[in-house]
């Protein structure tokens, strides 16, 4: 079955990674059929779609793609899968292939709501023709979950589609149990629990900890939560399939035992999380660009870097333990 996905070109390589991250954890099998700008059509080998409002940094996805310079074959070939009974309109970037597609739906006999169609076709133009595909629908509601909207706020919370990404990029699933060991005020345990997920966290601030607990209850959600300090989790914690974490990146209180680099503290850390974390199971976290870690008992999988501001760049880490 293929399907189509536009990524979004908010960075260079983290939707295309989350995306086959995503894939690989649901046990579904792809291969890229074609490529053109920010859209990607996959031949997998699956006809499920529920994954797909896991993606945090894909802006649409539609089924049965057809690519074609006919404006006639592309309705011809979407129409047996539209019902005559449902309303459909055309969505493109461009306002005349949406009117050249949408006027063979219409001579074929089929209702035109622009306003609050049952069914969209999503189309593109491409240097080979005309991309379209029946849409599957997209949760975007990240904005609705933003830290501020939240009963405990901290202004050092990520930004849940970020948070999201990161849970993505872990190469887990439903029911997967996730650790958070400086999980704040819950943002990556939020996500991680929205997609159905065991969760556990830690904090070495009680008010985080409680904060967090105010955070989770108010989404439904339920998290295994302890105040400790990160580098104590192996006498809390049982084996996990996945640490996904947003360590501190300034000078504070974590960084102890006599050592005053941030980069040293996160080698202990990277100590602490091994010995908690299942063989094969991934490390997902952020530090800052200027740190050299060495990543001991772990492959480097992934790194992506996202600028914070014009002094700040933080790497995103994939990490797998041997």
């Amino acid at each position: 079955m293929k399907y189509l996905f536009e990524l979004s070109g908010e960075h260079p390589d983290l939707p295309k990674a989350e995306l086959f991250c995503v894939l690989s954890s649901e046990g579904v099998s792809y291969k890229i059929a074609y490529e053109w700008d920010k859209v990607l059509v996959l031949d997998t080998d699956s006809t499920r779609t529920d994954y797909v409002d896991r993606l945090g940094m894909s802006l649409k996805a539609g089924n049965n793609p057809i690519l074609s310079k006919s404006p006639w074959e592309i309705a011809s070939k979407l129409a047996p899968l539209i019902p005559k009974d449902r309303s459909m309109a055309v969505r493109s970037r461009s306002h005349t292939l949406e009117q050249d597609v949408g006027a063979e739906f219409y001579l074929m006999g089929y209702v035109i709501d622009l306003e609050e169609p049952d069914i969209k076709v999503i189309a593109y133009r491409t240097w080979e023709g005309i991309l379209a595909a029946i849409n599957l629908p997209l949760k975007r509601d990240y904005s609705k979950r933003r830290p501020q909207f939240r009963p405990y706020f901290h202004p050092t919370s990520m930004h849940p589609k970020l948070a999201r990404v990161l849970v993505n990029l872990a190469n887990v699933k439903k029911g997967s149990n996730i650790l958070d060991p400086f999980c704040g005020t819950g943002g990556i345990l939020i996500e991680a629990g929205l997609m159905g997920m065991h969760l556990k966290g830690s904090d070495i601030d009680s008010r985080m900890v409680a904060g967090c607990q105010k955070n989770l209850e108010s989404y439904g959600l339920y998290a295994e939560l302890e105040k400790a300090n990160a580098l104590e989790i192996p006498a809390l914690y049982e084996k996990v399939d996945a640490i996904v974490t947003d360590p501190p990146y300034a000078r504070c209180s974590f960084v102890s035992e006599g050592r005053s680099d941030l980069g040293g503290f996160y080698e202990k850390f990277l100590e602490s999380a091994e010995k908690v974390l299942k063989k094969g199971g991934r490390l997902v976290m952020m530090i800052p660009k200027q740190y050299h870690v060495e990543y001991k008992g772990y492959n480097l999988l992934q790194e992506h870097y996202i600028k914070v501001h014009k002094s700040l760049t933080r790497r995103i880490v994939v990490l797998e333990k041997k």
